[in-house]
This record gives structure tokens, C-alpha cells and sequence, in this order.
């Protein structure tokens, strides 16, 4: 049936596997033609996923303008001399515990920022602020939809290799 004609011809851009049955009726599929036998291969099946099915993508946040690590340390650097600067600066008549709540208040803010910077690179959110709830639950949706995914790909698996 198909080939690599076929797949080309399709004008689908993605993964491509083969499905090809040797001559015990055995069915194998395969990441590349060449792991079909030659003599097999006019008969191997090419089977490609569109690439809004494949599970690798990128958000378009981590490949075009993300900042570097070397420019994350400098803003995390940039962060931690603010803090040591505004302790600098506090009277020395503020208690203790005034200057633990100002820090445990810069800490949470900053928190709430990365998590919502975190949020906004992986598309999930535009907010400036989250917590570490909102990305659990964004880790769960993830998984429940890569499940759906692969459900929906092993039942086409199963189709094609019913339809031998």
C-alpha cells in the first residue's frame, strides 16, 4: 500500500511510523523505512501524526526571547542585593520580628512571582502572581491531556493493526 511516497504525498509534518506484517503474520511497527525488510517495504503502511498531536511541542515562551541562565542569575542576584540593601536601611529600633515579616513578605512575593513567570512561559497563564497550587494543578491538566492523547494514539494503533 504506502511508503514513504504516500507519507510525503499526505502533507502532514510529524512523527511517521510503519506498520508492516512479515511472513509468520507477525505486525511490527517501526520509527524509519529502512528498519523494513526490503522486500517488504512496497507493502509497509506509513502512519503519521499531525503535529498538533505530538506531545513534545515547546511553548513558544522557551524557544523564542527566553531569558538565559546567566540573565535568570543576574535577576535573582539583582533581587537578593535589594533585600540586603533594604535591611541595610531599616533603624536598628525595629524589633526582630517586624524585620521576619518584611522578609517573610519580600520571600512570598518573589515566590508569587516566579510562580507566575513559570506559568506564563508554559502558556498556562498571563497572571504576574501564582501560587504553587496553580502549578500543580497545571501539572495534573497536563497529564490528564497527555492521557487523552495517548489513548486516542493506541486506539488508532489498534484500528490499523485490526485492519490487517
Amino acid at each position: 500500500m504506502g511508503s514513504e511516497n504516500a507519507c510525503a504525498a499526505s502533507g502532514v509534518h510529524g512523527p511517521r511510523f510503519y506498520r508492516f506484517q512479515d511472513a509468520s503474520g507477525r505486525v511490527h511497527l517501526v520509527d524509519s523505512l529502512d528498519s523494513v525488510p526490503q522486500a517488504l517495504r512496497g507493502h509497509a503502511v506509513c502512519i503519521e501524526y499531525r503535529e498538533s498531536d505530538s506531545p513534545t511541542q515547546l511553548p513558544s515562551a522557551l524557544v523564542h526571547g527566553a531569558p538565559s541562565g546567566y540573565q535568570l542569575f543576574g535577576l535573582g542576584f539583582a533581587a537578593a542585593l535589594v533585600v540586603v540593601f533594604v535591611f541595610s536601611r531599616l533603624p536598628g529600633t525595629l524589633r526582630l520580628v517586624v524585620r521576619f515579616a518584611i522578609a517573610g513578605g519580600l520571600l512570598a512575593l518573589f515566590a508569587g512571582a516566579y510562580f507566575g513567570w513559570l506559568r506564563r512561559t508554559a502558556g498556562q497563564s498571563q497572571e504576574a502572581l501564582a501560587g504553587p497550587g496553580a502549578l500543580i494543578h497545571d501539572a495534573k491538566q497536563a497529564v490528564d491531556q497527555m492521557n487523552a492523547r495517548m489513548g486516542a494514539q493506541q486506539a488508532q494503533l489498534k484500528e490499523i493493526e485490526q485492519a490487517k
